[in-house]
């Protein structure tokens, strides 16, 4: 049953991969010039993003959130990785923003497309002169009233628990001076888990937005010390959430 399953997944996920890509293009192409933000693109990925799991009967998701989120504003948005189903989910988040990808994303099939379209920001890691291109095109995004959204261990965790930050998102924060959202998504590894191709059963998974690190917070810690603070309040976040579960 399992494969039969997995199959049939597969099987929905790539046609209707196909049919939504030549949809968002088509899109694109007609909003394109007076689109500066991407904004709709943006909300046709929200929709592709949530209807794989609106529409598995297995599968629920639960959204939670602390902040008051002012859509006006610009935010680093920062979130553990526990599969790539988080890039579906974290769309709960009711804000625009482009996402901040490792090249090998970019190479996926449809994924990697799509992110092309929606404007998201490539980064060759170990490169400094991608790092410095990064940090451009954030700014640039950043000044049209775009969020920033980053995996900042990142990669997927394969243990389900939030590893050490990279500096990138905070050099960002710093360098804008924005507000940082912490994210805690729990749940997506059983979706589909890290180094696997097959889909888990039943599973439930949450969002949880917690309430901003605030401009000024930013501004006082150097960037180690507020990647170290960030990780810290989602670590405890992360406690209280599966000890009320549990």
């Amino acid at each position: 049953m399992k494969y039969i399953y997995n199959t049939l997944l597969w099987s929905v996920f790539v046609v209707d991969a196909i049919i939504l890509m030549v949809i968002n293009l088509v899109v694109f192409a007609l909003v394109y010039p007076f689109d500066r933000r991407r904004k709709i693109i943006h909300e046709l990925s929200y929709y592709w993003g949530l209807h794989y799991i609106w529409y598995n009967p297995l599968w629920k998701i639960g959204y939670r959130c602390e902040a008051n989120i002012d859509p006006k504003k610009s935010y680093i948005i920062i979130s553990n990785h526990q599969s790539m189903f988080d890039i579906c989910v974290i769309y709960k988040i009711p804000l625009v923003f482009k996402w901040v990808s490792k090249k090998e994303v970019f190479k996926m099939p449809f994924v990697g497309w799509l992110l092309k379209l929606h404007g998201d920001i490539l980064i060759n890691r170990g490169d400094a002169q991608s790092t410095k291109k990064m940090l451009r095109q954030a700014e640039s995004w950043v000044r049209k009233k775009c969020s920033i959204s980053i995996f900042p261990e990142g990669t997927r965790s394969h243990d389900g628990e939030i590893h050490d930050f990279k500096e990138g998102a905070f050099l960002i924060a710093k360098m804008n001076r924005l507000p940082i959202l912490p994210v805690i998504i729990d749940g997506t590894r059983k979706m589909l888990p890290p180094g696997s191709a097959l889909f888990g059963g039943k599973a439930k998974c949450t969002v949880h937005v917690l309430p901003e690190i605030s401009v000024e917070t930013v501004a006082s810690m150097k960037t180690r010390e507020l990647s170290e603070y960030v990780r810290s309040v989602m670590l405890k976040k992360m406690s209280e959430i599966r000890n009320n579960v549990n």
